[in-house]
């Protein structure tokens, strides 16, 4: 989950952007007297240039370059905003992981209300958090709240403040932030790291409905995503906590046949799986058809026509339980994509063991 939001990385390069874009807003890089035509400061105006270049080489990649001119500019001789610039670059540019954590906390100390106080306290929390101060790394990002959040550094942090919740233990909080969290990463480029999130806190709470419905989700918006194969891999589990271990094999088998590569896959591979020689049809995630073969208040009826069952060759039989008070045990069968293929197991039961049936959704 943390691969792509908790990376310093991706906050440099987002930081990088917003570098240029914090340019514009705060006007061009000579003060405001010097462009009303006033005498200018020679000193000052060459300490905002060596600033301006700093800039412009770590926009496009050559930190040592901007490392260079920063260390010439003279933070007394720039303007307020300017100096707000020139120390959010130091500390993006700082390379020991010591020394960059202190310098973006000197930073939010100097600067409370800095063009880049956001992206600086995402960053820090971002470093608590991996450091295991999960408390911490919540505090911070308390300044982000469910339904303001409109750009890519509110949205990261919400996830991360959930994930820093979770890591804190509190898996029913974080659960309850995510989901109201949901209308500020609906359709945006983070939705499908906010869904993955929003299962394992769903997961936690031992909510496993609400997780695999986040699950689906991902899945059925970002299929071949980067979270793909631990949200397919983790529908899995899911289905095996729901005791649905006929679902959770044939997911598991979609694990192997969809992404061969990944490392779940090796995991379903561990677990004696299998994709099988059906590996160019593969049953859409959640739909399908089954034949139900019984239904009973007690589990041990239930378990023993499934044994039986397995002992006639019939694949993917389940147990479910029902909402009922009491609970009803229904046995399930199969595994297929239209009704009739569903319907044709069922006759051939009928037939050779004189079981009734009928066809329901998977």
């Amino acid at each position: 989950m943390t691969r792509d939001v908790l990376g310093r990385g991706s906050v440099q390069g987002a930081a990088a952007v917003f570098l240029l874009l914090a340019v514009a807003a705060v006007g061009t890089l000579a003060p405001a007297a010097a462009r009303r035509g006033e005498k200018r400061d020679p000193v000052a105006s060459a300490d905002l240039s060596l600033l301006a270049s700093a800039q412009e080489a770590f926009v496009h990649g050559r930190t040592a370059e901007a490392r260079e001119l920063l260390a010439r500019v003279q933070d007394g001789r720039l303007p307020p905003e300017k100096a707000d610039v020139a120390a959010y670059l130091r500390a993006l540019l700082t390379e020991d992981g010591g020394t960059y954590e202190q310098a973006l906390a000197t930073y939010l100390s100097r600067f409370p209300g800095g063009a880049f106080r956001r992206e600086a306290t995402l960053a820090l929390a971002k470093l608590r958090y991996v450091g295991g101060d999960y408390a911490a790394a919540e505090n911070l990002l308390t300044i982000f709240s469910p339904g303001v959040e409109q750009n890519a550094t509110g949205r990261e942090a919400l996830i991360t403040r959930g994930l820093a919740q979770m890591g804190r233990g509190d898996a029913p909080g974080a659960l309850q932030l995510l989901l109201a969290a949901a209308p500020d990463l609906r359709g945006t480029r983070e939705e499908e790291a906010y869904h993955y999130a929003l299962a394992e806190a769903a997961l936690r709470a031992n909510k496993p409905a609400q997780a695999l419905a986040a699950l689906r989700s991902l899945l059925e918006r970002h299929p071949q995503g980067d979270y793909a194969p631990q949200a397919l891999y983790a529908m899995g589990t899911t289905l095996e906590m729901m005791g649905r271990q006929a679902d959770a094999a044939s997911v598991f088998r979609q694990v192997a046949q969809r992404f061969p590569l990944s490392y779940e896959a090796t995991r379903v591979r561990d677990r004696g799986i299998r994709p099988g020689a059906a590996s160019t049809s593969l049953l859409p995630i959640g739909s399908g058809f089954s034949i139900q073969v019984g239904a009973f208040t007690r589990r041990d009826l239930a378990e023993s026509l499934s044994r039986e069952l397995r002992q006639a060759g019939v694949g993917d039989v389940s147990v479910r339980s029902g909402s009922e008070t009491p609970p009803v045990f229904r046995v399930r069968a199969g595994a297929f994509v239209t009704r009739d293929q569903a319907r044709a197991l069922g006759e051939r039961l009928r037939r050779e063991r004189g079981y009734s049936y009928q066809v329901v959704a998977r």
